[in-house]
């Protein structure tokens, strides 16, 4: 995963400092930034909102055309609720971190596309709430809202505990996605958006809201049956894909054939096909293709990594990650990101000349 600068896509970033970011990777209750929101351009942008939470993830645009999207945050007392929109279909591939249970929702009604680790969602269902599950891979519909509630995995089982809920803690960590009745589904959204619409000051206030929260999740298992739980174990197929895409940023100057990173991933060629065809529709080296082209997309936008690589022309970027046919590269980028690679760096700059005038 990235460490990402303070520069992406000609937005100054602020990195929000945290006494907790290493354990829960949310802010404490004393954090002067208790909500804020953006909008995201590109992949590369929503990965760098994600981190001021201390979340490192790596975001691919897997459809074609220009991103719109945006990122909402609100932080109560050792809880976080984000929301993330978007207009073309996402993949983020990441850790959540070794005390960190989600409660996730798509509140639009538009999650077709939506997948965790590789499998499709149900209507009017909750994710992401396996204790010990420290690997996060999941993709957001085109035209989606996704809202998400992070805390500490520990505090809310020790929330369980106390209110006797052992058999219930045993399936939270067998399972992680439950199947809602419609009503338990419309109000645990609901309440979800009203407090994230609805940031208070007042640390007592917001240390009450982290409780209610917690009851509202308690209230929410509790009113299903339990053949609504869905078991959860990743599978060696949905764990190589992880790693695939893993490698592939973190190795995006150096491409590589389907050979050698069978070798490098101990897997086989046909796993590897079969596994991005069953969940992306295209190859492994198609993949890694689009993971190249979004790393010339967030250095063309962020010029502290042209810098950092001494790349200075949008030919010397693309060579930089393996694109030597310049008619090619040219002709992907603009058909995956809907502009030139040239307009996506003179908006950069002219967006950076803005900010150091303000």
């Amino acid at each position: 995963m990235h460490n990402l600068p303070e520069c992406c896509g000609g937005h100054r970033v602020l990195q929000v400092a945290s006494a907790t970011t290493s354990h829960l990777s949310i802010p404490p209750s004393t954090s002067p930034s208790l909500s804020w929101s953006t909008s995201f351009r590109s992949a590369s942008e929503l990965a760098t909102a994600l981190s001021r939470l201390g979340k490192s993830f790596d975001v691919l645009q897997l459809s074609a055309g220009p991103l719109q999207g945006h990122f909402s945050v609100v932080h109560l007392k050792d809880l976080s609720i984000i929301s993330i929109q978007t207009n073309q279909l996402l993949l983020l591939n990441g850790e959540r971190g070794s005390d960190s249970i989600t409660f996730s929702l798509e509140t639009s009604g538009n999650f077709d596309d939506h997948r965790i680790f590789c499998r499709a969602i149900e209507p009017h269902s909750l994710h992401g709430f396996k204790p010990d599950l420290n690997e996060s891979h999941f993709q957001l519909t085109a035209g989606s809202t996704t809202v998400i509630a992070i805390t500490s995995a520990k505090k809310f089982c020790s929330f369980l505990e106390c209110y006797g809920e052992l058999e219930l803690l045993e399936n939270l960590y067998t399972c992680n996605s439950l199947r809602l009745n419609p009503e338990q589904y419309s109000k645990v959204s609901k309440q979800l958006l009203w407090y994230l619409n609805n940031p208070l000051n007042n640390a007592e206030l917001r240390s009450m809201h982290t409780g209610h929260i917690f009851t509202l999740m308690l209230e929410a298992f509790k009113s299903t049956d339990e053949e609504n739980f869905k078991s959860f174990e990743i599978a060696p197929r949905q764990k190589l894909i992880y790693e695939l895409i893993n490698w592939g940023f973190e190795n995006s100057s150096n491409p590589v054939r389907l050979d050698e990173i069978s070798n490098i991933l101990f897997s086989s060629r046909r796993t590897l096909i079969q596994g991005c065809k069953e969940n992306f529709n295209i190859g492994p080296m198609e993949l890694l293709r689009l993971i190249r082209l979004e790393e010339v997309n967030f250095h063309l936008r962020c010029s502290e990594l042209r810098a950092a690589l001494d790349l200075k022309k949008v030919g010397d970027i693309a060579n930089h990650f393996g694109f030597s046919s310049r008619g090619h590269f040219s002709a992907a980028y603009q058909n995956h990101f809907g502009e030139t690679p040239r307009q996506t760096l003179s908006k950069a700059n002219a967006q950076q000349a803005m900010d150091v005038k303000a």
